[in-house]
């Protein structure tokens, strides 16, 4: 049985971490390590953490952001498998069992997900293996259209191999995004989508993805950031049968559409007027 290295970074979690921990130890799939990385939260969240099962092992750090803490889980990590949970979502009982299950002859599962909590949503596809190129093709679907073809936006509901994972960039949003698609290039074996709805993604205000911060005006900007590295696969991986202005096209409607979405979160969250939301940004 290979062992699995399943990653929680923590950061002011307190009222949600009981409920993904004990999804953690519910796991019908034996053979994990649980490694939660506390970024330097400022409430109980590490208190509430269960320490009975020994599998788990609890790091302590500065506050550094999520791209951060699970590079800390990844240098831990002892695993086969590497696997990521956040601290205030949850896994189904039988997630990693499956994902294990489905690991045999590619180089990364994609499972589904629901999305609830502000909204409900549902991110799945049908159980296939996909081709470098079909992963590419999917890619583009996303940029064309953001609001479909979702199952590789986050590093959550993912199974990788150890051995080809790198680094997280430090960047405020996409960072999973970005880190994917760096895994992506190194596929040379198929990526698989199952149907199975593996994990809960919890949607509430006071994450980075919504919060505007003051002191970083353009963090929630740092989709830009990571769409390049989409940008980068996508050329790499349709060089024909697509033109190069066809992807250049879809990636700036991918931008327009995060743009909106991001100046929208932060009208809402300031109750500002458009004009000085965009002066706050850009003074």
């Amino acid at each position: 049985m290979a062992k699995v290295s399943l990653i929680v970074p923590v950061y002011n979690a307190e009222p949600w971490i009981e409920e993904c921990m004990a999804s953690i130890h519910a796991q019908t799939y034996k053979d994990i390590e649980i490694i939660v990385v506390n970024d330097g939260s400022t409430d109980n969240s590490s208190s509430r953490i269960d320490r009975k099962d020994s599998r788990v092992s609890i790091s302590h750090t500065v506050h550094r952001g999520a791209a951060a803490a699970r590079n800390t889980g990844i240098d831990l990590s002892t695993g086969e498998y590497i696997a990521f949970c956040d601290a205030d979502d949850y896994l189904a009982p039988d997630a990693i069992e499956k994902m294990v299950a489905a690991m045999d002859g590619v180089d990364m599962v994609c499972g589904s997900f629901r999305k609830f909590g502000t909204f409900e949503q549902v991110v799945s596809e049908k159980s296939a293996s996909m081709r470098r190129k079909d992963v590419a093709t999917y890619a583009m679907g996303n940029m064309l259209n953001p609001r479909a073809n979702q199952m590789l936006s986050g590093c959550w509901a993912k199974l990788y191999r150890s051995n080809m994972v790198g680094r997280f960039p430090p960047i405020t949003t996409a960072e999973d995004m970005a880190f994917n698609f760096d895994y992506l290039r190194l596929c040379f074996r198929d990526v698989r989508f199952i149907s199975d709805v593996v994990y809960s993604n919890r949607k509430h205000e006071g994450t980075l993805s919504t919060t505007f911060n003051p002191d970083d005006r353009k963090g929630l900007f740092g989709f830009m950031e990571g769409l390049k590295y989409v940008e980068r696969f996508v050329r790499e991986n349709l060089k024909q049968g697509i033109s190069a202005d066809e992807i250049t096209d879809a990636i700036d409607n991918s931008k327009a559409y995060h743009s909106m979405l991001y100046f929208t979160r932060i009208m809402q969250q300031t109750g500002e007027s458009p004009r000085d939301t965009l002066m706050r940004l850009y003074a």
